[in-house]
């Protein structure tokens, strides 16, 4: 008897120390995603700078089209 209860403690204690593993890898997790979607975005208005450049713009043009576009699109709409 003694030894069954041994064991459900055990099983508890391995259960508790996966579960905080697995908390802790999807924190990791998250904070990854977060992370690439930022790189993805940081690409993106590289790409399109460079876009401007080579249709012509000079640097200084290529950025403000850049930073107008970029604010542009995370302004918040009316509605």
């Amino acid at each position: 008897m003694a030894n069954s209860k041994e064991l459900t403690e055990q099983v508890m204690e391995l259960h508790k120390k996966q579960t905080e593993e697995m908390k802790a890898l999807e924190e990791q997790r998250e904070e990854a995603l977060k992370v690439e979607k930022y790189d993805e975005a940081a690409v993106e208005l590289h790409n399109m700078y460079n876009s401007y450049i080579k249709a012509g713009f000079t640097e200084e043009q290529a950025w403000k089209l850049t930073e107008i576009v970029f604010t542009n699109s995370t302004k918040k709409g009316i509605f």
